[in-house]
């Protein structure tokens, strides 16, 4: 099953979608001194690396995506003796090792182009330029299964993931708890982890090839609490790992969510997007959940000083809230992580009147759902039929519902306004507390463990008071960890917000306070 799964996942990806996970590939097998050189001055070497075999051999590869037949072969074979030069794709590059020039294909050589390697490997050696191999599918898919030559295999943990998309659409809860399968213990060698990466990344596409795009992002988040976890281990390299796998994230989110993007203000698009009328009850999911990556996406690129890219994706997120109902509809509390990113976001690029605007809606929403029943929303751990059970069934006898006075929601709100000086944050309180609202979270040790829902180490917070008014103090529950997180020290103050999103059982905003914009 493996070994069709990543077949299939390699043909359908493009030239440049399998760069990222080919580079966590070549980390996972030993090859070190990375370097990523595609552009207008790269010698033909879209990648250059070492590794020991067993002294250093010096590695140079050319990407190219699908089948290749004689003609293409002709094409690219300018571009093959310019991989194997000693042009200077980059100033790691060491001439004087042995050398070893790879062209990567996602397809195979077919017709005359079957012959080429052969004739260009005697070519190079009569140059002394090195040796010259074609990794193909075939060989792509021995570098994923692993192999005597390619010796990292699969995380153990990944068949079962595969094996609950494969057999039905899953939930969030379900993935979250599957994924966990794919962290690697703390003392791994860095190369697992990387290959712990390339594993996520199988699981995403099967995601993605099943049109299921909310989930597929859901899944992607996984690969930042791989990285999370291994910043307890190793702060510095926690933090490359969160960049990558942030990076990969935005740029999933991006790609999935491009008709979205582009028609912020279109609320027939968004609703078409999911479906149309007959599945209404999705366009708010739709709603926050795109809300929840553009935040997520924003804070990452403004951590690391793309300021611009930052504002753009604000400004995409602002004209959503402006224009989409769904966006202050929250139809559960799994979706409370989804609010203070989006609220903090909007805040710090200058959107706070709307900001505000998004709170107070929201707030009202919630409390028009529990004063209108008993029943209020669904908890964090309620799967999709629950949640719209809880939605709508109130009105009749035959469903069943369990009174619930609990609010993951209240929190999140409360504490986003209470932090970010929304205006309304007083009139919040008192509307929750009016219509018997009991604001109720998860408080999580600062440890790996926090960023798996079934690991130990939290603190139920039941019924948490909240101050009348605003003060300069904090909130008694942020005290509970008042120095940032590990996480947010290797990557950033987006990283455990992210991390709420993908375990929606805990906010984590005890970070609010770092993010609160400076009054000077």
């Amino acid at each position: 099953m493996l070994a069709a799964a990543f077949a299939s996942w390699i043909e359908k990806l493009s030239e440049r979608a399998f760069d990222m996970p080919f580079l966590d590939l070549l980390r996972a097998q030993g090859f070190y001194d990375i370097h990523f050189t595609h552009g207008p001055y790269e010698f033909g070497k879209d990648f250059i690396a070492k590794r020991d075999e067993p002294t250093p051999v010096q590695y140079a590869f050319q990407g190219k995506a699908g089948n290749i037949g004689g003609p293409a072969w002709m094409e690219i074979f300018s571009q093959l003796l310019e991989l194997a030069s000693d042009g200077p794709a980059h100033s790691n590059f060491d001439a004087k090792l042995p050398r070893r020039s790879v062209l990567v294909t996602t397809g195979r050589l077919t017709g005359k182009a079957t012959i080429g390697p052969a004739q260009l490997q005697a070519q190079l050696r009569k140059a002394n330029l090195g040796d010259f191999e074609v990794w193909d599918l075939d060989v792509l898919k021995e570098l994923l299964t692993g192999s005597p030559r390619f010796g990292i295999t699969p995380v153990p943990g990944l068949l079962p993931v595969l094996g609950h998309v494969e057999a039905g659409i899953p939930t969030e809860r379900v993935l979250e708890r599957e994924l966990a399968a794919l962290i690697p213990p703390a003392g791994a060698p860095l190369s697992h982890v990387r290959r712990a990466f390339v594993d996520g990344s199988l699981v995403v596409a099967r995601l993605v090839d099943k049109n299921l795009p909310f989930l597929a992002l859901h899944a992607a988040l996984n690969g930042v609490r791989i990285a999370a976890a291994r910043a307890h281990t190793n702060l510095v390299e926690g933090g490359d790992l969160l960049r990558d796998a942030f990076d990969s994230y935005i740029s999933l989110g991006v790609s999935l969510l491009r008709p979205l993007l582009d028609t912020p203000e279109d609320p027939k698009v968004w609703l078409s997007f999911v479906g149309g009328p007959s599945r209404l009850p999705t366009y708010p999911v739709a709603c926050v959940k795109v809300l929840e990556f553009l935040s997520l996406a924003a804070l990452h690129r403004e951590h690391h000083g793309q300021a611009s890219e930052a504002r753009a994706l604000v400004e995409v997120a602002a004209r959503a809230v402006r224009s989409q109902p769904g966006a202050a509809h929250p139809i559960s509390d799994r979706f409370a992580a989804s609010y203070p990113p989006v609220l903090t976001a909007l805040v710090r690029f200058g959107q706070g009147d709307l900001a505000a605007r998004l709170a107070r809606a929201t707030a009202k929403w919630v409390c028009d759902r529990y004063e209108a029943s008993p029943y209020g929303l669904a908890g964090p751990y309620a799967n999709p039929p629950e949640e719209i059970r809880t939605l709508l069934g109130a009105p009749f006898e035959c469903i069943n519902l369990r009174e619930r006075r609990e609010s993951l929601l209240a929190v999140a709100l409360a504490d986003a306004s209470y932090v970010l000086g929304l205006p309304d944050y007083d009139n919040i309180i008192n509307d929750f507390l009016a219509v018997g609202i009991l604001p109720y979270a998860i408080h999580a040790e600062d440890s790996s463990d926090a960023y798996t829902v079934s690991k130990p180490g939290t603190v139920a917070l039941v019924n948490i008071r909240y101050p009348d008014i605003r003060t300069a103090a904090p909130l008694p529950h942020h005290t509970l960890q008042a120095l940032p997180r590990v996480s947010e020290r290797a990557g950033g103050p987006a990283v455990p917000l992210a991390l709420a999103c993908l375990t929606r059982d805990r906010l984590f905003s005890d970070v609010l306070p770092r993010l609160r914009p400076s009054l000077t």
